[in-house]
């Protein structure tokens, strides 16, 4: 299985930012994952433990992993420490139901600060410009859990290749130590009382490179793309950095508005759209995705804007 990292983590540059200031850096090693070791550690998943969750596709049970501690340094974005990106493979088909991950420094189960940026956990890794079609899961610091719709979940195979990658940020001026918890939420095959649907994910940027920066003031940004085959959309996570305020999906086909998410109440978390009908799209049909930044500061910020897509085949 080829694992494909987002640019900003592959070597082309790092990027350290400094008092408002964006300095280009030459990738190292220690900065990005490019240098990195593809991976650490083959673990056969088995630990499997109950859970209260009541499924009427049958019996659900999770899996829970923890990092190990991952220096950031200040100034880092988008960082994947070496060492940091596991790999791991089950010894007998599952369903993925929903992925959950919980970030700690030091020890504290909540950080001072947003140092995450974004997790993967899945067959396939998404690059810069490529409309990959997953079976892997996402989490970021505005959407630390996630629950596919009743009915649904992500199919992974016995022995299939399987990759969790954490990326940290750290515009802080010192550096932090951190660790994450994540947790699989899953019906083993032998326990299915009824047949789930397979999803598929793929993630679509507004930008490329994803990683990108915005002004003072209010930043609209927007991208265009298309499938190459017919299916439904039925879950929607963004992915955002701090002032990002909006994501929407746009059909330009039909043209009306599939979903918009923007940030809850509580302002550390955003919406997601989960639905077990879904939203058909046929090949071709254009959908457009715009985001909505508001950067309250005196100096430009950085920013990620995208989607992340579950969808089935039909």
């Amino acid at each position: 299985m080829r694992i494909a990292l987002l640019s900003i983590a592959l070597g082309l540059a790092s990027a350290t930012f400094e008092t408002g200031r964006l300095t280009a850096l030459p990738a190292t090693t220690s900065q990005s994952a490019g240098g990195a070791e593809p991976a650490t550690v083959d673990d056969l998943l088995t630990n499997f433990q109950p859970t209260a969750i009541n499924s009427p596709n049958g019996r659900v049970s999770s899996i829970e992993f923890t990092s190990d501690l991952i220096l950031v340094k200040p100034g880092e974005l988008a960082y994947c420490a070496e060492g940091s990106m596991k790999s791991f493979r089950f010894a007998e088909p599952v369903w993925v139901i929903g992925y959950k991950t919980e970030i700690s420094e030091d020890g504290r189960i909540r950080p001072h600060d947003n140092f995450l940026c974004h997790t993967f956990f899945g067959d396939s890794m998404p690059m810069d410009g490529e409309d990959e079609v997953m079976r892997s899961l996402y989490s970021d610091a505005f959407t630390r859990e996630i629950r596919m719709p009743e009915g649904f979940g992500v199919s992974l195979g016995a022995g299939d290749d399987l990759h969790w990658m954490p990326m940290f940020n750290n515009r802080g001026s010192r550096m932090v130590k951190v660790s994450m918890k994540y947790q699989l939420t899953l019906i083993r095959q032998k326990d299915l009382t009824r047949p789930l649907v397979p999803l598929y994910s793929t993630i679509r940027s507004v930008r490329t490179p994803n990683l990108f920066f915005v002004p003072p003031g209010a930043h609209e940004q927007e991208a265009t793309f298309e499938f190459p085959f017919n299916g439904r959309i039925h879950f929607l996570g963004t992915h955002i950095h701090p002032y990002g305020e909006s994501i929407e999906l746009y059909d330009l086909a039909r043209n009306r508005s599939i979903w918009k998410g923007v940030r809850k109440k509580s302002g550390d978390q955003m919406e997601v759209y989960s639905s077990k009908e879904g939203y058909a799209f046929r090949t071709g049909e254009r959908l457009r995705l715009t985001s909505t930044y508001n950067n309250p500061t005196d100096h430009w910020i950085d920013a990620m804007a995208g989607l992340f897509i579950f969808f089935s085949k039909e």
